[in-house]
């Protein structure tokens, strides 16, 4: 399996690792698309969310919404258009569909202008107070439903919120029993997610748990069959580039194999690039050729 990563390492934006060669690519920092505009909470290099359509790839740092070809050169930052904390986004149908963590809500980014509109979780669309009640942190589009997952910040389980794209309208809310949950796996009628506070994986009412999760959990990516998951150890929030970070791989919800790879910080969000991803749901191959 082929993996795209992004972490909180300072010198790259982007790392690309192949399990079944173990091999890792690093694709450098621009200087370019830091951003130097949002708080110091967190460095000004924190790219999070990962997406693509057939020949551009879209990365978030914080704020700024990178811009990369398909030979993973950089093209422009759109700075200033995401939230400062943003997570994870996900293209569809000519838009950015991002997680404005900070503001508890989801923006829709217009690729033909950068217009966009917005849908507050309690709000809903056009005018709202910002909060941060929710903090969501992902996001992945399916059957034209998008599904947004609600950490909820420890005052209650994490939930799920399915937002109707053709109706613009709230589907329904999916309670679960996770705190802290991070990731949405779509198979079916089969939804997984992964629970950061018990270091498990939740498959509907089956979990997985894996010894070596004696860390934070963020970034999943896989197939009906085969599962990767991020995980390294707790570090200072403000910065979390230092160290090493793990994926382990699990083939039909059972632990195969753990990988390290080093250097690279904490992971903040893990797709897969070389066939489907039930966490991604993105009909475009990966404009980059990663051959090893």
């Amino acid at each position: 399996m082929k993996l795209a990563i992004t972490s909180d390492s300072k010198d790259d934006v982007l790392t690309l690792f192949d399990t079944d060669t173990e091999t890792v690519l690093k694709i450098e920092t621009d200087e370019r698309g830091l951003d130097h505009t949002s708080n110091q909470e967190r460095p000004s290099h924190r790219p999070f969310g990962i997406t693509w359509n057939e020949d551009t790839i879209f990365i978030a740092n914080r704020s700024n919404l990178l811009i990369y070809d398909s030979d993973l050169k950089f093209v422009k930052s759109i700075n200033g258009i995401l939230d400062q904390n943003t997570h994870q986004i996900v293209y569809h149908e000519n838009k950015i569909i991002v997680t404005m963590t900070r503001q508890d809500c989801i923006k829709f980014i217009n690729l033909e202008d950068y217009s966009y509109e917005t849908f507050h979780i309690d709000d809903g669309w056009g005018n709202f107070q910002p909060t941060h009640r929710h903090h969501v942190n992902s996001v992945v589009v399916r059957d034209n439903l998008l599904y947004v997952m609600l950490h909820n910040r420890h005052r209650k389980p994490s939930q799920i919120l399915v937002l109707n794209l053709e109706t613009r309208e709230k589907e329904s809310l999916i309670d679960t029993d996770l705190k802290s949950s991070h990731g949405i796996y779509l198979n079916g009628d089969i939804i997984a997610c992964l629970d950061t506070h018990k270091q498990r994986i939740n498959f509907g009412s089956k979990s997985i748990y894996e010894p070596s999760f004696g860390g934070f959990m963020r970034g999943m990516a896989g197939d009906k069959n085969t599962i990767a998951v991020g995980h390294f150890p707790p570090q200072e929030r403000h910065y979390r580039g230092f160290g090493d970070a793990h994926i382990s791989i699990f083939e039909n919800k059972k632990f195969v194999k753990e990988y390290r790879i080093d250097n690279i910080g904490a992971i903040n969000d893990i797709r897969r690039i070389d066939g489907e991803d039930l966490c991604h749901h993105n009909k475009y191959p990966f404009p980059f050729k990663f051959d090893v």
